[in-house]
């Protein structure tokens, strides 16, 4: 399907550089454009790329809009890239289309309006899913579970099984019962493979607008606030809260019963061991997380121990002798 140039600038809020009456029948990258395409540049800093591309039309932003020949300017173009891409799906979300034959549904639960799901999905006693959300296959949501509005739910995801729970005996390992449940609100979307564990005793709660990547782990008893982002592999220890506005880079844990508060960035590949109560940007590894400014820092000088070391050493040879020679 294809749209004028114009209607491409009504429709998404930006500005017309160019012959509004230009079509544009697809979508793409840069790299891989032709002359009806509409491409996007979200960084400034790779706006040499625009000479290269073939694209019949680039969305920017108003910093390098004297490169543009044909476009949209956009105070944000990544969002009006997310924006656009909604026009140009012509499939729409997966297995949208009502409830399968093959799911299984337990008499109790309340299904609402609206809700597609797919095939093998199993739904337990008293669970809830909330009109216009789209259960993926394979999915198993557990009894006292509850899916909020508009939730989208991916391929193979496990919500509301118990916790990891377990007290030491005498004669092994005593299960812990788990009596909570799981409370996702709206416009929540979870990725194909997680895993989201019941509450211990108060429910699990992942609250509206929260987007996960696939394959995140989120223990018993976690709450994770409003419009919070967590790429994929990151595992969440019982009892973690994580702020509103946080975003969460990919294969970062968390050691549990500890809080991290609103708009803060976690770097990748670092792992949480104490709370953050300030804002802002943190990075780390297997020494726990801090501020990125401090990090950077700290990454330049574990660069230079090796040389600080031999210097040091130098230093302590060349005393060593002095001290020699005044005895």
């Amino acid at each position: 399907m294809g749209y004028a140039l114009a209607e491409l600038a009504r429709l998404t809020g930006t500005e017309l550089v160019g012959d509004g009456s230009f079509e544009v029948n697809e979508l793409t990258s840069l790299k891989s454009a032709s002359e009806s395409s509409l491409s996007f540049l979200s960084n400034d800093a790779r706006r040499a790329e625009l000479a290269n591309t073939k694209a019949g039309a680039v969305v920017v932003s108003k910093a390098v809009a004297s490169d543009l020949k044909r476009g949209l300017i956009s105070r944000d173009p990544y969002q009006t890239y997310a924006e656009l891409s909604v026009l140009f799906d012509t499939e729409g979300i997966p297995f949208a289309g009502g409830i399968h034959i093959t799911s299984e549904i337990d008499s109790t639960a309340v299904i609402a309006d609206n809700v597609s799901i797919g095939p093998g999905v199993v739904i337990g006693a008293d669970a809830v899913v909330g009109a216009g959300s789209v259960i993926g296959p394979n999915v198993t949501v557990y009894p006292k579970t509850q899916i909020g509005l508009d939730c989208l739910v991916g391929a193979s995801t496990v919500i509301g099984y118990d916790g990891f729970g377990f007290a030491r005996s005498e004669n092994g390992w005593v299960k812990i019962r788990q009596l909570g449940g799981v409370v996702i609100g709206d416009d929540v979307e979870i990725g194909a493979g997680c895993t989201i564990d019941r509450g211990a005793l108060d429910d699990t709660v992942i609250d509206d607008g929260v987007k996960l990547d696939n394959q995140v782990h989120i223990a018993h008893g976690c709450y994770i606030g409003a419009r919070t982002a967590i790429a994929g592999y990151v595992a969440l220890a019982g009892g973690t809260v994580i702020g509103s506005d946080v975003t969460v880079g990919g294969m970062t844990g968390f050691t549990g019963h500890l809080s991290v508060c609103d708009k803060v960035h976690i770097g990748a590949n670092a792992l949480v061991t104490q709370s953050i109560t300030v804002p802002g940007s943190y990075l780390g590894g297997s020494g726990s997380v801090m501020k990125a400014e401090d990090w950077r820092k700290n990454a330049v000088r574990f660069r230079q121990l090796d040389a600080i070391a031999r210097r040091l050493n130098t230093l302590e040879k060349y005393l060593d002798t002095e001290k020699r020679k005044d005895l």
